[in-house]
């Protein structure tokens, strides 16, 4: 019995917890690759190419809406799957000064922006791929989902980055 009541008091200090930790997140990795900035993006921006230097592999979306289709630009992008979870990436923006943008909507309904920027370095590229989000679901938990984000979201961009440099090496 006196188990129980421990994990119960454990279970509602934890509730009461998540209540005051941010669920927001915001994870950003950077690297340099010994390339021309504009054969860098051309590379980013083939959504059609990510899964041969992401580790996001595309898959099959599940049943039911799709709000995306696998073709190029604004409002086109992919279901993908990988360790940090499955959803959809949609391209919302691309310009030479803003960067590459897209919206991932996750399976669970939580949405989470992200931004590739590319800086010419002498020579190289710069590329910086932020992503910025808040969960949502379950509630309870949501907190400290948003705080392991930054290790396995983080873990991805830098996998996905050293991939990407591959491709130029």
């Amino acid at each position: 019995m006196q188990i129980l009541k421990v994990i119960v008091l454990l279970a509602v200090m934890v509730a009461i917890a998540g209540i005051f930790i941010p669920k927001d997140y915001r994870v950003s990795r950077d690297l340099e690759i010994n390339a021309p900035l504009n054969a860098v993006r051309q590379q980013v921006e083939d959504m059609d190419g990510w899964s041969r230097w992401t580790v996001w592999k595309e898959d099959s979306p599940p049943a039911g809406e799709n709000p995306a289709q696998m073709e190029s630009g604004v409002g086109s992008g992919a279901y993908f799957t990988g360790n940090a979870g499955s959803g959809w990436f949609i391209i919302t923006g691309s310009s030479v000064v803003d960067g590459f943008e897209y919206t991932i909507i996750s399976d669970s309904g939580d949405r989470a922006n992200a931004l590739i920027t590319f800086t010419d370095v002498g020579g190289g590229t710069k590329v910086t791929w932020t992503i910025t989000g808040t969960v949502e679901h379950p509630p309870v938990l949501a907190p400290y989902i948003a705080f392991s984000k930054e290790f396995l979201v983080g873990a991805s961009l830098s996998q996905n980055l050293n991939n990407l440099k591959q491709k130029f090496n």
